[in-house]
């Protein structure tokens, strides 16, 4: 039996973008049950723009509070089985309410099912879109999709259905946040509940120069790196210190012989790889540090390397731990703990040899030297 599906859509002073999300929600090959946008107090004729298409959905405006805020008020007046929730300026597939609705339809015990995303920018010279991959992509299998969520956040909510229930047992979203909230949602959601998700592109991710976050704290594109470094430190640090090690892993790579001979030590380099990626280096070298020091005299696994090498991976506009005099000399420091310490530090080196090289092509000699002295230092 086909379940009730219904859309929150969350919108804040976007009068030149909605109308497009809106349109292409309303030619989905499953209409939706129920739509409601929640009208964050928008000052721009917003509000004027979702009134076109009342006889399609329902509009309630608040005061501005946020995103968290206006999903929470929503999510307290739906009535579908499922519940789908869609940013304000990006464009989706045709096919994905059928879709991901259909996967919860056909397997009552998934909790929630997605499907991938590209990003798009719309030239200004020409008007058309120009369409390019994610900036972080996983085909995750379902024991994988939490793992893999813990190096980055690859499903994002207009390519997400999630069961009622799902979210009525995990409770609201965060209004502490004003950026991610989504994601530390998603991460209890993935923890908690089998998904599925899909190879297949379900929506458009616009990428513009438009102002992020709440009236009281607006910020532009550049500012928002340092919002997303702070906030994803306030989610990993609870996250991470409330995980056991199990959880960091798919139970079949656990299983492995040559994983489960040296359990604690990729525990460690797992975590030292999250912590880096979301920019949390003081804790990503102490991880290291840790596993250097174990009496394991075992060489790492290619697991282990892997580890270590995506650990530099993440996409906020800084790299600190080269740029910062005392990250530097922790990761250094590492070759002076045995010869497992030794390949850890060269593995650091290895991971930024691209950044090295991208250094160079666009002319940052500055940058180019200072990478290229440490990576060298980092040879063992």
């Amino acid at each position: 039996m086909a379940g009730k599906v219904s859309v929150i859509i969350p919108t804040y002073n976007r009068v030149d973008l909605i109308a497009e999300t809106l349109d292409s929600l309303l030619a989905q090959t499953r209409m939706p049950d129920e739509i409601i946008v929640v009208d964050d107090g928008s000052t721009d004729g917003t509000g004027e723009v979702v009134q076109r298409y009342a006889e399609h959905l329902t509009y309630l405006r608040k005061e501005n509070g946020g995103k968290a805020s206006a999903l929470n008020l929503a999510m307290e007046k739906i009535t579908g089985d499922y519940l789908w929730i869609c940013d304000d300026d990006d464009l989706l597939e045709p096919d994905v309410c059928e879709r991901l609705a259909g996967a919860l339809d056909a397997d009552p015990d998934l909790g929630f099912a997605a499907g991938r995303h590209e990003d798009f920018i719309v030239d200004p010279q020409t008007g058309e879109q120009v369409i390019k991959a994610p900036g972080y992509w996983r085909p995750s299998e379902p024991d994988e999709i939490f793992p893999d969520l813990l190096d980055g956040c690859h499903i994002f909510q207009p390519g997400l259905i999630v069961r009622r229930s799902v979210y009525e047992e995990l409770g609201g979203f965060n209004p502490v946040l004003t950026r991610a909230q989504d994601y530390e949602m998603l991460l209890r959601i993935a923890r908690n509940y089998r998904g599925k998700l899909f190879a297949e592109r379900v929506y458009l991710h616009r990428e513009h120069a438009g102002a992020r976050g709440s009236a009281t704290e607006r910020f532009s594109t550049e500012e928002s790196n340092a919002k997303w470094i702070k906030f994803h430190r306030m989610i990993f640090e609870a996250l991470l210190a409330d995980m056991n090690d199990e959880e960091l892993l798919p139970t079949r790579v656990w299983a492995q012989p040559e994983i489960a001979a040296v359990k604690a030590r990729v525990a460690l380099l797992k975590r030292a790889r999250v912590h880096g990626r979301h920019v949390m280096w003081p804790e990503a070298l102490d991880a290291l540090h840790q596993a250097a020091a174990l009496h394991i005299d075992t060489p790492l696994t290619e697991l282990e390397k892997d580890l270590v090498l995506g650990a530099t991976a993440y996409s906020f506009g800084c790299a600190p731990l080269y740029e910062d005099p005392e990250f530097r000399r922790r990761a250094l420091a590492l070759k002076s703990v045995g010869p497992i310490g030794r390949e850890l530090a060269g593995l650091l080196g290895r991971s930024l040899q691209w950044r090295l090289k991208d250094a160079t092509r666009q002319g940052q000699l500055g940058l180019a030297a200072q990478l290229a002295s440490f990576i060298a230092k980092t040879r063992f």
